[in-house]
């Protein structure tokens, strides 16, 4: 193996010997192409290179990749050497320059996004802590995904989410939707400080008053004649009889959607006419042990 001394040129990239490893150019000091050895393809990999010390003779030796022939072409490296030492000369170490702003662009392209952090959130704290994992995955695929999901989570601010995010909730009058995702984008947001994702919860202070407006408790209820009408039009909605059914037994008994949707057989004693609801479907505190009893009738 063995290295000569020409004036780099397209030329002379296309008719390198199989011997040389190192063509040094005789115009610009320090300037060379290092010639790799012969792939399967007959391809040999060419580097150009800059060679130089800072400080002069003595100090540390520096070889800075410029790029890879054919892609850099001769008259592009030799530009971007000359560049390089007009910079070395100011004394501006562009090796060191280099090797920070690849590292800088491997940060940014490793930087998680607000997607990555939403599967992590759901999968790892939505699914073992709510009884209904459901609601809070609807919320993410229609209104926060679609908008924010590929922002980076160090590039995400608090305007950003209001709106973007919770205003559009707001606007298209859904107030209440507006303030549950507020508080779920909050948790998530915490999560994502407690595994070190984020410095800081940029919606930690917003307040739903200020985004979905303070919610009032209804007081509305349903006539008889007024349910028998919402019974009577059910099939006509074209949803499933299951859906049917199950919108009945929420209206007939007060009781919460998951509770129901999430009923089994041996819940139900029919010598007693009680349904028995466990603790794990019944609206409490996390660890809560308190089942609720719902009677049932025959016409039910």
């Amino acid at each position: 193996m063995a290295s000569i001394k020409a004036k780099l040129t397209e030329s002379v990239l296309k008719n390198i010997p199989l011997e040389i490893t190192r063509i040094t150019d005789t115009e610009l000091s320090g300037f060379y192409l290092n010639v790799g050895k012969p792939k399967k393809d007959g391809k040999r990999s060419l580097v150009y290179y800059l060679y130089y010390r800072l400080g002069g003779r003595g100090s540390k030796e520096r070889r800075l990749a410029l790029g890879r022939a054919p892609a850099l072409s001769v008259v592009k490296a030799r530009e971007l050497a000359k560049q390089y030492i007009g910079d070395v000369s100011r004394g501006i170490d562009v090796f060191l320059e280099q090797k920070e702003r690849t590292k800088a662009q491997k940060q940014e392209a490793e930087a998680p996004t607000v997607q990555e952090l939403a599967t992590e959130f759901l999968e790892r704290y939505i699914k073992v802590n709510r009884k209904d994992p459901l609601e809070g995955e609807r919320m993410f695929e229609k209104d926060v995904l679609p908008v924010i999901g590929g922002v980076k989570l160090k590039d995400i601010t608090r305007r950003d989410i209001l709106s973007r995010v919770l205003d559009p909730i707001t606007d298209r009058g859904a107030g209440t939707q507006a303030n549950k995702t507020l508080s779920i984008l909050k948790q998530m947001f915490d999560f994502a400080v407690e595994r070190d994702l984020m410095q800081g919860n940029p919606i930690s202070t917003a307040k739903k008053k200020n985004v979905g407006g303070i919610e009032k408790p209804r007081t509305r209820a349903l006539e008889f004649k007024e349910l028998i009408q919402v019974f009577e039009r059910l099939p006509k909605l074209g949803v499933s009889t299951q859906v049917i059914y199950a919108l009945k037994f929420i209206a007939l008994t007060g009781c919460r959607p998951i509770e129901v949707t999430g009923a089994q057989w041996q819940e139900f004693d029919f010598d007693k006419m009680i349904w028995t609801i466990p603790a794990e479907r019944v609206k409490q505190n996390k660890g809560g042990e308190r089942i609720h009893k719902v009677s049932i009738t025959q016409k039910f």
